[in-house]
């Protein structure tokens, strides 16, 4: 649940990230979800090859967001995003916090599947 409240906790649909940059929590890290994120086409294109887990939350030096704010983008999209986040939700009309709420709600049935 605390995965899905980090994601919540972005309440507007062009912010990427509330508050500053650095968070002292260390990201999580799922091998698991980003091969999950990696099977949905870029949210941009539609390409559906040479997708990459494109990270959302806050960044610290050297150190990227958790794994769980990923979306799917295509290596040209993906740099687009990194160069200007905030610039490429508004011009590509993405609301950000809820894909990832999306995403997480559909990584969280498949969970469920496959504990059954």
């Amino acid at each position: 649940m605390g995965i899905v409240r980090s994601a919540l906790s972005m309440h507007q649909a062009f912010q990427v990230a509330p508050g500053p940059i650095y968070s002292a929590e260390k990201p999580v890290r799922s091998r698991a979800y980003m091969q999950f994120i990696k099977r949905f086409p870029c949210l941009v294109c539609g390409k559906k090859w040479g997708i990459d887990p494109c990270h959302t939350g806050p960044h610290a030096y050297g150190e990227k967001a958790s794994d769980y704010t990923c979306i799917p983008l295509c290596r040209k999209h993906h740099e687009e995003f990194d160069s200007a986040p905030e610039t490429f939700a508004r011009k590509h009309h993405l609301n950000i916090p809820a894909l990832i709420c999306g995403f997480l709600r559909r990584w969280a049935e498949r969970m469920q599947r496959t504990t059954r």
